[in-house]
């Protein structure tokens, strides 16, 4: 297996890994409940749910489409093959 085949593939698992990661964290959930205060005692009021790495997820998704395109990109790239074909020169008699 050539050299750049190899970074080729290198760069798709770590654009589908890093794509899985983000997901992954995009999906953790975390419950909050709210309290407030009356005449010194705090009482809970409701609960509410966060989602605390959805940013942190959607840009490592982003991030691993962009590492995928480009891992596409430059397995596309060395596809390209120049072919020059030469005529065979014929002795006249």
């Amino acid at each position: 297996m050539s050299e750049s085949r190899t970074v080729s593939i290198m760069l798709f698992v770590l654009g589908l890994f890093l794509i899985a990661i983000g997901i992954g964290l995009s999906t953790i959930t975390q419950t909050v409940t709210r309290y407030e205060n009356f005449y010194g005692y705090s009482i809970p009021v409701g609960q509410e749910t966060i989602q605390p790495y959805v940013g942190i997820g959607a840009v490592l998704v982003i991030f691993g489409i962009i590492v995928l395109i480009g891992a596409f990109i430059l397995t596309q790239k060395k596809k390209t093959v120049t072919m020059t074909t030469e005529m065979p020169k014929t002795e006249q008699v």
